[in-house]
């Protein structure tokens, strides 16, 4: 009996024929270096999750491969598709008639003095915003002069008792007999240096109160952990990069173009390991694999 294939069947085959050698996708992502994602798009016809053409058509050659199946019919569905995405993009565009009766509905004179009245309250608003803004500034300004007035009345009220507590000790220590003069010189030399130093004190937790973090702390950190990436094409090579905890995006570098990146760490999915040249912290690293290899590479 003969069964017609239609070009999802034969996506599908390659999903029977692996679920039939016991592989998940993930083991195949360790023979082919193909991300699960690419790999699941092949198995279910959603191309348009794939990257460019050049190396959809070399991922799904090496799927196929792995399995043992003809890519050939995949292939000619893949292009199928390609074709239909074209026709799309060149069908013309229809003028719509809401555009050509735009200009008419604004020279229409209540659409002109609505549009004049929501410019003038959106004057309005913004005038109001910026006095507001002005008032609160003024308010900061005043707060700032009450606190440093502050400051200075805790000073005073710090340094009098202490002034009076180091004249009622040198009352005491006249009255006392030669034999502890000696003594008691050495502790008022000490009793009259704790004025200045309980100054300091006094004034030093209204400054940190009011002293703001460094903001550039954290860049400074961040530019003397990341490393440079140069990534130089020699031939057209599709790059999948993630960088450190940020989201992977797609670049797809010619022969002759340059691609720089810094970071800590790099996650990388190469469709032609052969196709680039790469520097990592000042060292170069060349043979990454042949032309036309899918390469995954994590650096450090």
């Amino acid at each position: 009996m003969f069964v017609e294939k239609n070009p999802n069947n034969y996506s599908q085959e390659l999903k029977a024929k692996r679920e039939a050698l016991g592989l998940s996708l993930a083991d195949l992502f360790q023979r082919t270096r193909i991300s699960v994602s690419y790999l699941q798009a092949i198995e279910n016809n959603d191309f348009h999750l794939l990257p460019v053409s050049v190396y959809t058509k070399n991922f799904i050659k090496t799927y196929a491969l792995a399995l043992g199946v003809d890519s050939e019919p995949i292939l000619i569905n893949y292009e199928s598709y390609l074709n239909s995405r074209k026709r799309i993009q060149t069908l013309p565009l229809k003028d719509s008639p809401e555009k050509k009766n735009i200009f008419a509905k604004i020279a229409n004179p209540k659409i002109y003095w609505g549009i004049a009245s929501v410019l003038i309250v959106v004057g309005i608003v913004t005038w109001l915003i910026s006095k507001q803004y002005q008032s609160s500034s003024d308010i900061i300004s005043s707060t700032g002069g009450i606190t440093s007035a502050v400051s200075e009345n805790k000073e005073q009220t710090v340094t009098s008792p202490l002034n009076t507590n180091v004249s009622s000790s040198q009352q005491t220590k006249a009255a006392l007999d030669p034999a502890r003069k000696e003594i008691n010189e050495q502790s008022q030399i000490k009793t009259q240096s704790i004025p200045a130093r309980i100054e300091n004190n006094a004034v030093k937790p209204l400054k940190e109160q009011f002293s703001l973090p460094s903001k550039n702390v954290g860049t400074a950190v961040n530019d003397k952990e990341a490393s440079l990436l140069v990534i130089s094409a020699i031939e057209e090579t599709w790059i999948r990069i993630k960088a450190d905890q940020n989201p992977s995006f797609q670049v797809l570098l010619k022969a002759g173009e340059k691609f720089e990146r810094k970071a800590v760490s790099f996650d990388m999915d190469i469709g032609n390991a052969g196709g680039i040249k790469i520097q990592f912290k000042g060292k170069n690293m060349e043979n990454l694999g042949k032309s036309g290899q899918v390469v995954h590479l994590r650096l450090p």
